[in-house]
């Protein structure tokens, strides 16, 4: 059976999928073939080694409810082309706002109070998915449920301007508009835990801060000074709500809704030296232009964070399913970085100690990282890179289910590990400088198994070619 073949029967297969979640699956699936053939096999034998068109479908059918009326199929040319790709949230979200503004813009009542306090809690990073074989490949279809989830997000947040009285008042919804300003010098911690509301930290001029928040009183916040230890909290009660929630199951997203959720905003004076921490749930966090941070925490659950422009004492970046986006961040000491179902984009990082990259299911890509301790990047089902980057210890790039490729980058040792992968790339100066140790089981290898050098250089994949060059030869 050739590609076109098998896509097509699969195509086929999984008409009882709506379209956007069809075209995502299949897209998947392309190019997991088309991994197998750029690690070696021939057509015949890639398309052989996939899984069944017939038992993905019934697997599909199984494991999650694809009913086509969940998909808006004349969605409302109001919205923009970001929201008509998640038609289904938009829709249901439309209504209901055409509902609120029929009805006078009154906002929703607050829900009533059960028995027992609902409380949130963050949940625990789900145990990373075990791939088999044939699950290899740069995880396009779980990036773009990633995108999803991020896209509906910010699309849900922006929507909170359907709750604003035409007066002008500063009202969100229930939400009472608050704002704080203080001489930055009075503060040497900020800590921003703030449940449910996205949080955004940009820089700004001047000696002073300002913090907009707000509070209501079935989802109060509350905010202190004591001691130089700036805190704005959620105080949970018994009415507090969830206000966004989804599930991955099977490459279905289900999703809750319940009211907009404010966005808390800090304008942090550029040169501030204090320490920052912002975490968040079921909502992104972005920090960015930030010039004198001492700890740097910044944390959240389903959505992502983004950190740019930033020069810090040591930062830490986790999320348990969110991509994180860092660029242009420079870090005295460690940094470090963590997600489990998302990818991770690194560009133009330096740190006086480790660099840490670390994801279980999705793809991992650092460019321009700079390390004065290990270098490390490591994955479980997605593939690796690291382009144009040095460590003054080990580089490291490891994962079980990926691609790994190195692309002109350099440390005082090099570990290249994959189970189900190629490894590719250059390296600098000559061969004969590195002292190596390489082995694939099935597949190709352009090095020699073993080498005396100066420098250790290990290569091992099982399922995969090793096809490594060095820039003097």
């Amino acid at each position: 059976m050739t590609c076109k073949e098998y896509m097509e029967t699969l195509a086929e297969q999984l008409r009882f999928i709506p379209e956007p979640q069809r075209k995502a699956m299949l897209d998947y699936y392309e190019e997991m073939v088309e991994d197998r053939m750029e690690d070696g096999m021939d057509e015949a034998s890639a398309v052989a080694a996939m899984e069944n068109p017939y038992t993905i479908a019934e697997r599909l059918k199984a494991e999650g409810n694809f009913a086509k009326d969940e998909v808006n199929a004349d969605p409302p040319e109001s919205l923009t082309d970001e929201a008509i790709k998640f038609s289904s949230l938009a829709g249901s979200l439309l209504r209901t706002f055409e509902d609120l503004e029929k009805a006078g813009n009154v906002a929703p009542p607050a829900p009533e109070a059960p028995e027992k306090p609902d409380i949130p809690e963050i949940p625990e990073p789900e145990e990373p998915r075990k791939f088999s074989q044939e699950k290899t490949g740069e995880s396009s279809f779980e990036d773009s449920l990633q995108d999803f989830v991020h896209s509906a997000q910010e699309f849900a947040q922006s929507a909170s301007k359907y709750f604003q009285p035409e007066s002008g008042a500063v009202q969100i919804g229930d939400y009472k508009k608050e704002t704080y300003q203080c001489a930055v010098n009075a503060v040497h911690a900020i800590r921003l835990l703030c449940g449910e509301m996205p949080i955004r930290v940009t820089a700004c001029e001047g000696n002073t801060l300002t913090l907009t928040y707000y509070t209501c009183d079935d989802d109060p916040y509350e905010l202190n000074l004591d001691d130089g230890v700036l805190t704005l909290q959620r105080m949970y009660t018994v009415k507090s709500p969830s206000r966004f929630m989804f599930s991955i199951l099977g490459g279905v997203i289900k999703m809750g809704w319940n009211k907009p959720a404010p966005t808390v905003e800090l304008l942090l004076p550029r040169d501030a030296l204090v320490d920052l921490t912002a975490h968040a749930t079921n909502a992104s966090v972005k920090v960015s232009g930030c010039q004198a941070l001492c700890e740097t925490n910044l944390k959240t659950t389903n959505s992502r964070i983004e950190a740019a422009d930033l020069s810090c004492m040591r930062l830490e970046c986790a999320s348990s399913n969110g991509r994180l986006v860092v660029k242009n961040i420079r870090s005295r000491q460690q940094l470090t970085c963590k997600t489990s179902n998302g990818r991770i984009e690194a560009d133009a990082l330096r740190s006086g100690g480790d660099i840490q990259l670390t994801t279980s299911n999705s793809r991992i890509e650092g460019r321009r990282l700079q390390a004065s301790g290990n270098l490390q990047l490591t994955s479980s089902n997605g593939g690796v890179l690291a382009e144009d980057s040095a460590a003054k210890g080990e580089l490291r790039l490891a994962t079980s289910n990926g691609r790994v490729e190195v692309w002109r980058s350099d440390g005082a040792s090099v570990t290249l590990k994959t189970s189900n992968g190629a490894i590719r790339g250059t390296l600098p100066g000559s061969q004969a400088d590195w002292a190596i140790d390489s082995h694939t089981v099935n597949g190709k290898n352009s090095l020699p198994k073993q080498q005396p050098g100066s420098k250790p250089l290990s290569v091992h994949t099982i399922n995969g070619s090793i096809d490594l060059h060095f820039e003097q030869d």
